[in-house]
Order: structure tokens, then C-alpha cells, then sequence
């Protein structure tokens, strides 16, 4: 039986619950008004995922866990597969992503697994494939140029996606700027510019860095 999950003795619930929600306008689902590192504390103390969904943070707690057990791919990937309809809001992408635990030896699977998901119909779930292919060990150059190479078919109705796309696209020029720079011209022109101010705003990146993406 699933495990409804109580949230009536965090404080401030209803402050953060307005927060979240005008953060997130595109879930269907109410906040109960709990922050994300409080849902990594309630993952981390269940013995599994099996939970009653109502509020947007029992599918943090779900994916979280889902994401962030430490057993092998092949047996993460059917949970994730699972969860998949669950992708709501942009918020449980990123989210979800940040928590994923790999195993060295499961990382060409899980690869391949989330560059699959970027041929999927659906705009969330190409995001969330995105989203997980900005994983330090995947942002190999061969790697970025595959990717970058998809992210050419993205178009910005889907602006969820697209943001994905550009957020990607930006760390790309981060990590391997030569690489990444002539894709500036091959991308949605909307997805573009909202990467260039991503790098714009970026401590990462050096001044020479940013003015020759100005320049290009």
C-alpha cells in the first residue's frame, strides 16, 4: 500500500507554498509548501518509493529516491521509465537529475538510456534527458557534440525544452568553447540568446571567453 506522506508540522508551509507555486505555474499539482532540501531528508529516510501522490513535493520524494539509490542502472532505468509520467514541472527535472547516483560502471548505459529520452515525444521528458546528460561524466567531447547535435531539432514553442536546451548549450561553451560556439548558429535562435545570457551571467566563464561568444 502506498505511504501518504504528512507535511502539517513543517513551519512557514504557507509562505513557501506561494512561492512554489507561482515558481512552477505549469503543475497540476498544489505544493504542501515544504522546501527541496526537506524532501532529500524524507527521501533519504524511506525504505522505498511506493508513495501516494497528492502534492508536488511527494513526486520530489519519489524521484529523489528513485534517482538517488545506489543499485545498479538496469534496475534504476525501469523505475525511472515509471516515473516518467510524473514529470510535472520543470522543478522535478532538475531536481531529480541533481540526486541521480551512478555506479562508474553503469555510466555508457545510462548514457545512451538518457540520450534515448531526447527522441521522446514528450517536452518534459526530453528535458529531464537533457538535464541528465549535463552530468560531469558525460560532458565528454564526443559526448557534448551528440548531444549538441539533437539539440538542433528543439524548437522553442516547447519553452520548457527549450530553456533545457539552452542551459545545456551554455555549459557546453563552458566546458569546451570551441566545440560549442558554432552551434550558437545552428540552434533555435531563441534558444541562443537565452544561452548567450546564461553565459553572460556565468562566473565561470572569462571576459575574453564571453566577448568572443558576443562577437560571433
Amino acid at each position: 500500500m502506498a505511504i501518504r506522506l504528512d507535511w502539517s508540522a513543517y513551519p512557514d508551509r504557507e509562505r513557501r507554498k506561494a512561492f512554489t507555486e507561482g515558481l512552477i505555474p505549469e503543475c497540476p499539482l498544489p505544493s504542501a509548501g515544504v522546501s527541496v532540501p526537506e524532501c532529500r531528508k524524507v527521501a533519504r529516510s524511506l525504505d522505498g518509493c511506493d508513495i501516494e501522490i497528492v502534492y508536488i513535493e511527494d513526486v520530489l520524494v519519489k524521484g529523489i529516491w528513485i534517482f538517488s539509490a545506489k543499485e545498479p542502472f538496469r534496475v534504476k532505468k525501469e523505475r525511472i521509465e515509471a516515473f516518467l509520467p510524473l514529470l510535472v514541472s520543470w522543478m522535478v527535472t532538475d531536481v531529480v537529475t541533481s540526486s541521480l547516483h551512478l555506479d562508474k560502471c553503469d555510466e555508457e548505459e545510462a548514457y545512451t538510456y538518457f540520450l534515448s529520452l531526447m527522441d521522446r515525444s514528450d517536452e518534459m521528458v526530453r528535458r529531464l534527458g537533457i538535464v541528465a546528460l549535463m552530468r560531469r561524466a558525460f560532458m565528454t567531447r564526443e559526448r557534448m557534440e551528440e548531444v549538441l547535435d539533437r539539440l538542433t531539432a528543439v524548437r522553442t514553442e516547447h519553452h520548457l525544452l527549450a530553456m533545457g536546451a539552452a542551459w545545456y548549450l551554455a555549459t557546453a561553451y563552458i566546458k569546451d568553447p570551441e566545440l560549442a560556439l558554432p552551434y550558437f548558429k545552428r540552434v533555435d535562435s531563441l534558444i541562443a540568446k537565452m544561452a548567450r545570457q546564461k553565459c553572460r551571467d556565468s562566473r565561470r566563464l572569462d571576459k575574453e571567453a564571453k566577448v568572443r561568444l558576443d562577437k560571433s
